[in-house]
């Protein structure tokens, strides 16, 4: 019994890697840890500010700045919330940008805190080419 442990393991790491190749082969997933973040860009915040209101506005502009990703390409954003609980409390937050003039969209997700999680694209977006502006 305890020789078929580690087969089991492997078989189970190998699926996750499987997985995650699959899901970046369909650009469905940028990067599985937390961005990076810096100091938004003079005007970032306002300029989410004109496209949505919401609590998460000056994070995503932070990780906006340290991902090298400028706000001025983006031409509207939507917030997405996932509620939990008897409470319906907020538990995560998404803010969904679309571009000018590119193919995608870029989503940043966020935890209850509006702590960023990750960075992403959908809807055959590239975040090289958001980065490239």
């Amino acid at each position: 019994m305890h020789r078929h442990a580690g087969r089991r393991s492997r078989n189970r790491r190998t699926a996750g890697i499987i997985l995650c190749a699959g899901l970046l082969g369909l650009g469905a997933c940028a990067s599985l840890g937390p961005p990076r973040t810096a100091d938004p860009a003079p005007g970032a915040v306002e300029a989410l500010n004109g496209m949505v209101k919401g609590p998460c506005n000056r994070p995503v502009a932070s990780v906006l700045a340290g991902e090298g990703i400028p706000v001025g390409q983006f031409r509207t954003a939507i917030y997405s919330e996932a509620r939990t609980g008897p409470s319906a409390r907020v538990s995560q937050y998404e803010m969904w940008l679309y571009p000018r003039d590119k193919a995608g969209v870029l989503i940043v997700k966020m935890d209850e805190t509006c702590r960023p999680m990750q960075v992403y694209t959908r809807e055959g977006g590239n975040v090289q080419a958001f980065k490239a502006g």
